[in-house]
């Protein structure tokens, strides 16, 4: 167990308790389904982000957070002129965008949001222990989700189990794999929070046990693999040397960790875990079967056509995914069901912000890693817990649409990451030369 350097905060007690409010809403607003309604009907998906509840929750976390800057505006300019310069190039670009948008008001709004996100994720870090705060509300949060969605996997199922997916468990979230998504966050923040601070063995052994009973009862196997992946990653940083006595730890780890990204890969290729015979054939062989990427390339293709149009600038942040009736009805029209993403964020990039705004986000992905490398030789707890998101996110996104898309829980979480490196780094900075 380490005990994370307690850092100036000028925040009272009030102040403490709306950041600890903001980080619980935060996670609710981003998992449960928008408007927090249950509908399952296709319609309310599509519609709800932009409806009156939406803009009522996440506006008054904005609020929120402008008031604590507002109170540390001293402060909170120093993280500000620390933070990732290529996260503040991809704020300026999506909001540039709206200039040559076909959807003006729409790209603007949706700028604005990420404008709001960066504002909480600054506002946090305000705290004494921000980490600390950030992974113990998450996880207080995420377990409560949890239970929510058992109870309501027993008592409805009807709106708990999606029995077109084999029975699955979604529980109080809009699809299985959400609620797997938070079994493997919750897993290893239970694992970080004994890193950090003192867990009664009872109590990790239960919080992992259950945490990993919706892991198995969600079905997801995507879910199931970044489980692996974030536990390996984790307990491979975290320690200094490799030639300490936890050599033959971490090289088992490190074994686990790329075999676990192989079975990723090939899950992405085939929507399916691979046979043992598959797993014992060569590279070759195991990428050999699937070519049509379980339908996936139908939508890349019909939005490599999109793409073609606006290569270099992009149509415009958050102009194309907006559901029937949008400029997506094309894609619609061609697949016979309303999809909300290409289910590969890097082309959604590409297609949304042109090739100027990948380059920006790959540019921002590669400095955050720059940045925790500086972090690990001054904080290698926290750096290893970050380490392990950037990594989940950098590879899940080739499948799944989460960087910078709006309220999705996955991208609020990797901005708030992007903030709190930079922000811990010059911080522990600044502490280590007046100590010096």
């Amino acid at each position: 167990m380490q005990n994370l350097p307690v850092l100036p905060s000028s925040l009272n007690q009030l102040e403490t308790n709306i950041v600890k409010l903001m980080i619980v809403l935060f996670v609710i607003f981003s998992l449960l389904p928008y408007g927090l309604s249950w509908d399952y009907t296709g319609s309310s998906a599509v519609t709800m982000e932009g409806s009156l509840t939406t803009k009522l929750q996440w506006g008054s976390l904005f609020i929120l957070a402008t008031f604590i800057l507002y109170r540390h505006l001293p402060e909170a300019l120093k993280d500000i002129r620390a933070m990732n310069p290529f996260l503040a190039l991809v704020l300026i670009w999506c909001l540039a965008s709206s200039l040559w948008s076909p959807l003006s008001a729409t790209t603007f709004k949706r700028a604005i949001q990420l404008y709001g996100l960066v504002m909480i994720g600054f506002s946090v870090q305000l705290a004494a222990r921000p980490l600390q705060l950030m992974v113990n509300y998450v996880l207080y949060t995420l377990s409560g989700l949890l239970i929510l969605s058992f109870f309501m996997a027993i008592a409805v199922p009807s709106i708990g189990i999606d029995y077109e997916l084999g029975g699955a468990w979604r529980g109080a979230l809009s699809q299985k794999n959400e609620l797997g998504q938070v079994a493997a966050l919750s897993i290893l923040l239970w694992q970080i929070k004994s890193c950090i601070e003192k867990v009664g063995i009872r109590n990790l052994a239960l919080g992992l046990l259950f945490s990993f009973f919706m892991l198995v009862m969600s079905k997801s196997s995507t879910s199931m693999i970044i489980t692996l992946l974030t536990t390996g990653m984790f307990h491979l940083l975290r320690k200094r040397h490799i030639s300490s006595s936890y050599s033959l730890t971490r090289a088992t780890l490190v074994i686990v960790c790329l075999l676990t990204i192989a079975v990723y890969v090939f899950f992405m290729q085939e929507s399916r875990m691979p046979t043992w015979q598959e797993a014992a054939s060569p590279i070759a062989g195991l990428f050999g079967k699937g070519t049509d990427l379980t339908g996936r390339t139908d939508i890349w293709q019909l939005v490599g056509l999109e793409i073609n149009k606006h290569y270099l600038m992009g149509l415009g942040y958050g102009a194309f995914w907006l559901g029937p009736d949008s400029l997506s009805q094309f894609v619609i029209d061609a697949l016979h069901w309303i999809p909300l993403q290409s289910h590969n964020g890097y082309l959604d990039i590409l297609n949304e912000q042109g090739l100027i705004g990948l380059i920006l986000v790959i540019l921002t992905l590669l400095t955050q890693a720059g940045f925790l490398v500086t972090l690990a030789r001054l904080d290698r707890q926290q750096a290893a817990f970050w380490s392990a998101m950037l990594t989940v996110v950098v590879i899940t996104n080739f499948t799944e649409s989460s960087l910078f898309r709006g309220f999705v829980f996955q991208n609020v979480f990797f901005i708030f990451s992007l903030i709190a490196v930079s922000s811990a780094t010059r911080r522990l900075k600044q502490a280590k030369a007046q100590s010096a």
